[in-house]
């Protein structure tokens, strides 16, 4: 009786699992595995400026159509986009904060720019705080940093070749 009991519950439409809703989250990509052109900027913004403890650039990939992180100095690759960081973007603010969870860091998101000058995404910089700095000093470092790095992107197309 127990065994047709259970078939019964297995077959009923209500108690179905599908194969589609057992699958798992698409695992974020690891840095060291990104071998894209956004990816070896990353690691010379990191290399180039000892104060950053995190970098990262969030971009829209060529055939799809939500902005994620394209490349960090974390295991994120591929993680969407929160309203913020959409935000950034579609406005084309400047977000400077102390971290509230972590005091010890301060965030700089903004637009990251081609060398056209085309905002093509969004950079995120987090630096580490040095609590005798203003937000002027932070804001003034990451647009020396965004702009250095817009001189090196010819498009946004060039961020995913493979990194040279």
């Amino acid at each position: 009786m127990k065994r047709y009991l259970a078939l019964a519950l297995l077959a009923s439409p209500a108690l179905t699992i599908c194969p589609d809703q057992l699958r798992a989250e698409d695992p974020l990509g690891r840095a060291v595995d990104n071998k894209v052109y956004a990816q070896a900027l990353v690691n010379d913004v990191v290399k180039s400026n000892p104060d950053l403890i995190i970098v990262g650039f969030h971009a829209v990939a060529p055939g799809a159509k939500d902005e994620t992180m394209i490349a960090s100095t974390l295991d994120r690759i591929g993680e969407k986009d929160d309203d913020e960081d959409l935000t950034v973007v579609s406005e084309q603010e400047t977000i400077l904060a102390v971290s509230l969870k972590e005091p010890i860091k301060f965030k700089v998101h903004l637009p990251m720019k081609d060398a056209s000058g085309n905002v093509i995404g969004l950079m995120a910089l987090i630096f580490r705080n040095d609590m005798a700095r203003d937000q002027a000093y932070y804001c003034a470092r990451a647009l020396a940093i965004r702009d250095g790095i817009a001189r090196r992107i010819p498009s946004l197309g060039a961020l995913f070749k493979p990194a040279p």
